[in-house]
């Protein structure tokens, strides 16, 4: 059994300066790659590329690190092992897949994502104080796009904004890769009866209605529920936590009555769009999920290889299977990572995915058990549980700018654990 030791109540500011101090005390390769984590929100806001090769840099190094060091000992652990076993049962899927070299290709380097979490966790971000600073340099990164976002609604207002970028990246980047910070506001603000409580209730408050603004229904929910839980589980002072979901009730809605566009796509278009309610010819979401059931039925033990839904989706008979309603409706991807899993890696690959999912989501509850002096700990789980979310419809499993930030936001969760472990010499099982 793990026993329980009691850490000191965090103080920002105070381990925002201790942060800096630890930084410049480490080794030049530990200093310099820590310093180059942290520039990580910054280049996020330039480009999908630039950060690819932001992760996949840290997943270089950090492997040429353990070779040096001969320190492998964060392969045993369940959640890397089971994203390990996924990582090879693609490749083998892959060999029959109706284009092996893309399929090859794309499971090839989805192992980053895993890589950069483990990175993540035992290397860069193992230092509770370590982490703070990274979360100011979110905070900073979520600012500049939420700046960008107003600036985009008053210039050219739309339902869903894009610019500079010409593709739906603001949503996610506001929602999946600051879910962490966002999490450590909320909170912070129902907790908190002073101004830093004061003040992240207003980032908080900001960080909602920009998230609304995007038009990205699904990214906006899972800020909002993560929110949520994550004031709900952290010591809520009941008038604190009342009095910020009205304000954030009221935001929304004042948004909504003054922008009626957008009002319509969250509330009707919304409403038709959940799968599971609307099962229609209509609702490009279900036709999007049947149509990956339909694929994992063609080869349902081992699936039709990574990003092979996109080459066998329109050679399918959207007549069958007969006892699914709807019509098939073909994409790059089937919008839910579950059944992507399915569809692409059969029975076995969504087996050990779920395995993957649900070992993240324990390792950062671990934190919160064992850490109850630290809200960084103890709504580390509300990330992973969030983008992990079965009936969740968006994302591509195996694509690059949504797991860009879903893995960015697990590294940093699940680093919660693993500093725990090391700030308590005598962790023991």
């Amino acid at each position: 059994m793990f026993k329980h030791f009691s850490v000191p109540e965090l103080n920002f500011s105070e381990s925002w300066k201790i942060g800096w101090d630890k930084i410049n005390s480490l080794s030049k390769l530990d200093k310099y790659m820590t310093l180059f984590w942290l520039l990580g929100p910054f280049i996020y806001l330039i480009e999908r590329d630039p950060a690819d090769l932001w992760l996949t840099l840290i997943c270089f190094i950090f492997l040429a690190r353990c070779i040096k060091r001969k320190d492998w000992s964060w392969v045993n652990q369940i959640w890397f092992k089971s994203a390990l076993a996924l990582w090879i049962f693609g490749l083998f899927s892959a060999v029959t897949s109706p284009d092996p070299f893309l399929s090859f290709q794309q499971g090839f380097v989805w192992i980053r994502f895993p890589l950069y979490a483990a990175a993540a966790q035992v290397w860069l971000a193992k230092d509770r104080d370590i982490r703070i600073v990274m979360l100011l340099s979110i905070l900073i990164g979520m600012l500049i796009m939420c700046g960008i976002l107003i600036a985009e609604t008053i210039i050219e207002p739309k339902i869903r904004l894009t610019w500079p970028y010409g593709d739906l990246v603001p949503g996610g980047y506001i929602s999946k890769f600051s879910l962490p910070l966002f999490c450590v506001l909320m909170a912070i603000a129902v907790s908190k009866k002073n101004k830093a409580g004061i003040f992240s209730g207003f980032i908080g408050l900001l960080s909602i209605v920009v998230s609304a603004l995007t038009g990205e229904r699904t990214n906006f929910l899972i800020r909002a529920c993560g929110g949520i839980l994550a004031s709900v589980i952290w010591k809520p002072k009941f008038i604190m936590f009342s009095t910020l979901v009205l304000f954030e009730v009221l935001a929304v809605l004042v948004l909504f009555f003054t922008r009626p566009d957008l009002s319509d796509r969250f509330n009707r278009q919304f409403i038709n769009a959940i799968p599971l309610l609307n099962t229609s010819n209509n609702n490009p979401y279900w036709g999007a999920w049947r149509g990956g059931i339909q694929q994992g039925l063609l080869k349902p033990i081992k699936g039709i290889g990574p990003s092979g839904t996109r080459n066998t989706c329109a050679t399918l008979d959207t007549s069958l299977p007969k006892w699914l309603p709807g019509k098939n409706y073909c994409g790059n991807h089937p919008h839910n990572f579950y059944v992507q899993l399915l569809a692409e890696t059969g029975i076995v690959g969504l087996l050990i995915g779920c395995i993957m999912f649900a070992s993240i989501i324990l390792s950062c509850y671990r934190a919160r058990k064992y850490n109850f002096d630290c809200p960084m700990a103890a709504t580390a789980f509300v990330v992973p549980f969030g983008l992990f979310f079965p009936i969740q419809q968006f994302g591509s499993f195996y694509g690059q700018w949504g797991n860009l930030f879903t893995w960015f936001a697990i590294g940093f969760a699940i680093s919660q654990y693993q500093g725990w472990r090391n700030t308590n010499s005598n962790f023991e099982k």
